[in-house]
């Protein structure tokens, strides 16, 4: 990893050509780079580069601490920074193998005792999550197999997902897992969190379910899930 300081701006990257001019909208709109965006807590911009796709993210707080102050954190240096331990995480599973989008660059931008961040990370071309997909199909038992199998490979390596939800779980057009969105999430000590971590997704099937009681989702599709979770195959 390269790290580039200019002033109040830290960014990080693995890549030869990265850009700081990246992180602008302004810049990625100046020259047609952007290709799309996606709105949730905040807007996500998904721009092109050099031949590649990729989806630029800004860190934004939730709860009500968000609504006072929407993306400002406490700065205790810059390994201690939400985008830098992302980044970081994302480059450590991917080497292990893991389905997670490969880290492009972060950004730390300083405010005095607090700072803003920013992650860009290669688009995974063609992935949909899971609950647009079953608003339109169900998944086959092979399919819900696999996905038990890949987040167990998760847990073998000890990766705690801070947020497992059917949202951040996603299938591509050869139907390959991903899992993404690792904020907050960490390389942790076997423990009681993998069982917690399972629950929090089932949760989250219900709660779509309820929502939409056309969702292509039943209980007897998780079973299939826990069957390739416990597989050993």
């Amino acid at each position: 990893m390269k790290i580039d300081k200019l002033n109040k701006q830290i960014c990080f990257f693995n890549a030869e050509n990265f850009s700081a001019s990246l992180f602008e909208l302004k810049f990625l709109q100046n020259n047609n780079l952007i290709t799309g965006s996606s709105v949730g807590r905040g807007t996500t911009w998904f721009f092109h580069y050099q031949q590649k796709k990729y989806v630029l993210r800004h860190y934004y707080r939730g709860g009500l601490i968000g609504k006072i102050n929407p993306d400002y954190f406490f700065y205790t240096g810059l390994k201690n920074t939400r985008a830098y331990q992302e980044f970081v995480l994302l480059d450590k599973m991917a080497q292990l193998g893991l389905p997670v989008p490969l880290p492009y660059a972060g950004k730390i931008s300083r405010h005095g005792l607090f700072y803003q961040a920013d992650l860009i990370i290669e688009l995974i071309e063609g992935a949909r999550d899971l609950v647009a997909i079953l608003g339109v199909q169900p998944l086959q038992d092979t399919q819900w197999h696999e996905i038990g199998r890949v987040l167990r490979l998760f847990h073998d390596h000890n990766i705690y997902h801070s947020d497992m939800n059917s949202h951040n779980i996603m299938l591509d057009t050869q139907d390959k897992v991903w899992v993404i969105d690792f904020d907050k999430c960490a390389q942790r000590k076997d423990g009681a969190w993998k069982e917690q971590t399972l629950a929090r997704l089932l949760r989250s099937f219900r709660k779509e379910k309820v929502k939409n009681s056309n969702l292509n989702w039943s209980e007897k599709d998780w079973l299939a899930l826990i069957q390739g979770y416990q597989s050993k195959s």
